[in-house]
C-alpha cells in the first residue's frame, strides 16, 4: 500500500465522484479508478460501491477511510517536525569555548539565541584556544569562541571568524607590590619580575610572551597553573605577577589583588569561529544570529571601557 493510494481513496470519499476526485489529484478518471481497483484487489475487499450514477463507501471503506485519515495526519506531523530541521529550528550545536566566557558577556547572547530557538540543543566543550582548533577542524565541534584568533590560528585550516569583543590585557600584582600604588607602568619595568605561567595551550600565555617581547624582554616564568583562581591566589600571596584580560579580572574576586595597566597597550579579541564551508541550517541560524548582533551594534567589537578599570 502506497501513500498516494491512501490519498486517492480519501479524495474519492470526499467527492463521491471519480471525475471530481481525479481533477483534484491531477490524474485521469480512468487512472484513478484503476488505482483504487488495484488497492481493493491487494486488500481483498471492496472500498467503494459503484453504480452508473453514484459512488459510495462500503462498511469496510468507511473504516479504511477513518484509519487512512489518522495515517495521513501522522505523516503530516512527521513532515512538520522534519521541516524544523530543514529550516534549522531543531537540532544540536557543539560549541567549543575558552574559559571565562561569561566575563565577555557572551553567555547572555547564547541565552538569547536559546530563547529564539528553544528546540536547538547546545553542547559546550571548554578548553584552551589551541586545544579547540583541532576539534573545530575535525568537526567534533561546530563553532568555537576563541581569543586572539588572527594571531595564533594554525595555518592551512579554512576557518572564518567574526570578532565580538575587544579586551585590554592588564597586569595583576599583590596590593603590597610596588606597582600596585602606581596603577600604570611601562612594561619594561617588569623585566625582572616573576610571571605566573598559564597553560602553553592558552592564548593568554602567548599574549604574555608577545607583550613582553614588544617591550624588549623575555618574561621569567615561575609557577604554572591552568586556572584563574589559582593564579589570583599565587599573585595575592606575592609569589609573582601575571597578565589577564581586563574583563576576566574585573569579573573575579580580587582580595589583595591590584590591577596595573601598562604600555605599550596589549589587546585581545574574542571571536566566534566557524569552518569555512556551507553550514547546516541549524548552524546557519547560530551564525546569522551573531552576525546580525554585530551589525546591529553598528560599531567594531566592544572594547573594555577605561572607566571600568581602576
Amino acid at each position: 500500500m502506497e501513500i498516494y493510494q491512501l490519498k486517492y481513496v480519501l479524495t474519492v470519499a470526499k467527492h463521491q465522484n471519480f471525475s471530481r476526485a481525479a481533477a483534484e489529484v491531477c490524474v485521469t478518471p480512468s487512472s484513478l479508478s484503476q488505482q483504487i481497483k488495484k488497492l481493493e484487489d491487494e486488500l481483498g475487499i471492496i472500498l467503494f460501491g459503484r453504480t452508473t450514477r453514484s459512488v459510495h463507501l462500503t462498511p469496510a471503506g468507511i473504516e479504511f477511510v477513518e484509519n487512512a485519515k489518522k495515517i495521513m495526519q501522522n505523516i503530516d506531523g512527521i513532515n512538520t517536525a522534519m521541516q524544523k530541521y530543514v529550516i534549522g529550528e531543531s537540532g544540536q550545536i557543539f560549541i567549543g569555548n575558552t574559559p571565562a566566557l561569561g566575563a565577555y558577556s557572551i553567555t547572555s547572547l547564547i541565552a538569547e539565541f536559546q530563547k529564539t530557538y528553544p528546540k536547538i540543543s547546545l553542547d559546550f566543550h571548554e578548553a584552551e584556544c589551541f586545544d579547540l582548533y583541532p576539534l573545530l577542524y575535525s568537526g567534533k565541534i561546530d563553532v568555537a569562541f576563541l581569543t586572539a584568533f588572527n594571531k595564533y590560528k594554525p595555518g592551512k585550516i579554512p576557518l572564518e571568524s567574526y570578532p565580538l569583543v575587544n579586551d585590554e590585557i592588564v597586569l595583576i600584582t599583590s596590593t603590597s607590590h610596588p606597582f600596585a600604588a602606581r596603577g600604570a607602568i611601562d612594561l619594561r619595568e617588569a623585566a625582572q619580575e616573576m610571571f605566573i605561567c598559564f597553560s602553553r595551550a592558552s592564548g593568554l600565555f602567548l599574549d604574555t610572551l608577545e607583550a613582553c617581547k614588544r617591550a624588549g624582554f623575555e618574561p621569567k616564568f615561575g609557577y604554572n597553573t591552568q586556572y584563574t583562581d589559582t593564579c589570583l591566589g599565587l599573585v595575592a600571596e606575592g609569589m609573582g605577577i601575571a597578565m589577564l584580560s581586563a574583563r576576566t579580572i574585573m569579573a573575579a574576586p580580587r582580595k589583595n589583588i591590584a590591577i596595573v595597566r601598562f604600555t605599550p597597550k596589549a589587546l585581545r579579541t574574542l571571536s566566534v569561529v566557524f569552518q569555512k564551508k556551507r553550514p547546516s541550517p541549524v548552524l546557519s541560524n547560530f551564525k546569522n544570529f551573531f552576525i546580525h548582533w554585530i551589525r546591529d551594534c553598528r560599531r567594531p567589537p566592544l572594547g573594555q571601557p577605561e572607566s571600568s578599570l581602576p
